[in-house]
């Protein structure tokens, strides 16, 4: 049988943690980075020390359904048993050179290991690496060098992606078992002799909704744009009823484009519209064509606005104004995402957000990326 890769192969808790993560995730399982620090932290707190409690841990952190927990189940005890179990045919081993170490194995747990120095020492790297993770969670995104931005853009990606699939989770469940059905109920009674024991629900055929992004490319922006970008690939990815935007002096859509997959396809595209990037901004013009074009088609009354910008408007701001005005009586939500907002000491003194903020409802910064996952407490019903 091959030599599938166990606890004891590794040099730390925390390097057997993170392998396990990328076991599950080769099965399916959507185990990111937050899993994985959550793991870490009760480890640490003492759980492991009992095989059965931390099986349970395990599977509360990483298992959001029953399949999930069925794949946890089997490869438990096969990883952190102190034997090496046979597994079923179905679990597909796949990349194991990038599980194991080359490191002569060592074991680190149950009271077997390295020395308590070199112990100390690995464990203060991943504490490490969590705390620059949490650093750069909270860095202004035009502050961020070139390295530090591809590796935050790698974590918010997934993060990104974990804000949608729960919001999705949120939704379904949100929806409840809906109004008791009596006639229903009186009917399933008769086999129980008349008592009520099988209620019956009416559920509510849930709106329609829609969520809307406009998304501001001048040259106020240019620092944010492009990460903010990447931000809607991701929710693209998991709202169906999704239209994005981008403007500057004019509008452009941007939606039949947006593609976390693909993501340099969709840079290369909106490259060719050079003519909007860095630009000046107009925005109660380029809301105005909203308004004109789009809005009647797109805007059902249920739909959540997001305008992503800095309010630095050119144009007049009572133009901006009637725009909004118009956008709202069409819309449930309007949210104004501000990356200057995240500044210390700003006050929205600009004529176009002094004009803007009568007609938003939530007016929040989007300056670093702990503050764009902030807005899943908002979309929660889009």
């Amino acid at each position: 049988m091959a030599d599938y890769p166990h606890y004891a192969n590794y040099e730390s808790l925390p390097a057997a943690i993170i392998a396990f993560g990328h076991l599950l995730r080769e099965q399916g399982v959507n185990v990111g980075i937050q899993e994985t620090m959550d793991a870490v932290n009760a480890a640490t707190s003492g759980i492991i020390a009992d095989k059965n409690n931390w099986h349970y841990a395990l599977k509360a952190i990483y298992c959001c359904s029953e399949e999930d927990g069925k794949i946890l189940d089997e490869l438990f005890d096969w990883f952190w048993g102190k034997e090496r179990n046979a597994i079923k045919s179905h679990i597909r081993m796949k990349n194991q050179s990038n599980l194991r170490k080359q490191a002569p194995a060592s074991v680190v747990m149950l009271g077997k290991g390295r020395n308590e120095e070199n112990q100390k020492e690995e464990d203060s790297k991943h504490v490490s690496g969590a705390n620059e993770v949490e650093r750069l969670r909270k860095t202004d995104f035009s502050k961020l060098n070139e390295m530090e931005s591809s590796w935050l853009e790698e974590i918010a990606m997934n993060l990104w992606k974990q804000m949608s699939i729960r919001l999705k989770r949120k939704m379904k469940q949100a929806t409840g078992k809906g109004r008791l059905d009596l006639r229903q109920t009186i009917r399933r009674s008769i086999a129980y002799g008349g008592e009520p024991i099988d209620l019956r629900f009416k559920r509510k055929k849930p709106r329609k909704q829609r969520l809307v992004v406009l998304l501001d490319v001048s040259g106020s922006m240019d620092k944010y744009s492009f990460f903010l970008l990447r931000f809607l690939c991701a929710l693209r990815a998991h709202f169906e009823k999704m239209e994005a935007f981008i403007f500057s002096t004019h509008l452009i859509r941007i939606t039949d484009f947006l593609n976390d997959k693909n993501l340099e396809s969709t840079l290369g595209m909106l490259s060719r519209k050079a003519d909007i990037w860095s630009s000046g901004t107009k925005i109660g013009a380029c809301l105005q064509h909203f308004n004109e074009q789009y809005a009647k088609r797109i805007l059902n009354g249920h739909s959540t606005v997001i305008v992503l910008s800095d309010g630095l408007d050119t144009g007049k701001p009572e133009l901006l104004a009637t725009e909004l005005q118009k956008i709202n009586l069409r819309t449930r939500k309007m949210i104004w995402l501000n990356p200057l907002k995240g500044m210390s000491g700003y006050q929205p003194v600009q004529q176009g957000m002094k004009a803007a903020l009568p007609e938003v409802d939530v007016f929040r910064s989007a300056h670093n990326l702990n503050s764009i996952l902030e807005l899943e407490n908002f979309l929660l019903h889009v």
